[in-house]
């Protein structure tokens, strides 16, 4: 793991989020004493990948806690005859890692980067010293699993409950993290949607076509951003 972290763009542009700034954005980092304010921000680190590198992978030692500042990751993992499956799909402001250093485990996945971003290194000794000494972190890293096990549920209710294009649908929700605006634009191939939905690829597309009759979704730019408008995909879900 650590030549990759070397390997990485250090975070040099001062018009990006700094890593205090995005630290100071959780309500649990400024309940935390002075010190470990100080330590937390002293051993973390920041740093940019580009669409497509890996970032951690599966069987390597779970060293960091991965904050996504900006940009998109893919945890998926990959089974004995190369087929891939997506477990979870992470947007800006979320985390990962938690589970695999609480269990003190290798990387039970590999984390890939799905667009360029800007990642928060949390390490391994700090994120333990945080959860040992401090109640309000520890129930911020409840909150963060009760939230990704509720995506996990659902996408396993719609793998096996669900048709084609109201999976689809449901996985073009679940990116744009149930928000709250008119039209959100999302940054996916339409290969990496199919792994998040356990379909073929031509399956996805009849869905999308589908969905761009009734003006759910539309495509939007030269590279064909996906824009979808979220009141719509909750109509014809359901919800």
């Amino acid at each position: 793991m650590e030549h990759r972290i070397i390997q990485a763009s250090i975070v040099d542009d001062p018009s990006m989020s700094s890593l205090a700034d995005f630290l100071g954005k959780w309500p649990w980092f400024h309940t935390l004493s002075a010190e470990l304010r100080a330590m937390t921000l002293g051993t973390s680190a920041e740093i940019k990948v580009a669409a497509g590198e890996y970032v951690a992978r599966a069987g390597e030692p779970s060293a960091y806690w991965y904050g996504v500042m900006r940009g998109h990751l893919q945890m998926y993992i990959v089974g004995p005859e190369g087929d891939e499956t997506t477990l979870y799909y992470l947007r800006e402001g979320e985390w990962c890692g938690d589970g695999s250093l609480l269990k003190r485990e290798l990387m039970q996945y590999d984390l890939r980067s799905l667009t360029s971003a800007h990642l928060c290194l949390v390490p391994a000794n700090t994120f333990n010293v945080l959860r040992s000494s401090s109640l309000e972190f520890s129930n911020f890293l409840c909150d963060v699993m009760n939230a990704r096990m509720g995506e996990f549920v659902g996408m396993l209710v719609a793998s096996r409950l669900l048709g084609p294009e109201k999976r689809v649908a449901k996985a073009l929700l679940m990116l744009a993290k149930n928000g709250s605006e008119d039209a959100l634009r999302l940054s996916i191939h339409q290969h990496d949607l199919a792994l998040i939905c356990g379909l073929s690829r031509q399956r996805v597309n009849m869905a999308l076509a589908s969905f761009k009759q009734d003006g759910i979704v539309r495509t939007e730019g030269t590279k064909g951003y996906l824009v979808v408008h979220t009141q719509r995909l909750r109509n014809y879900i359901g919800i």
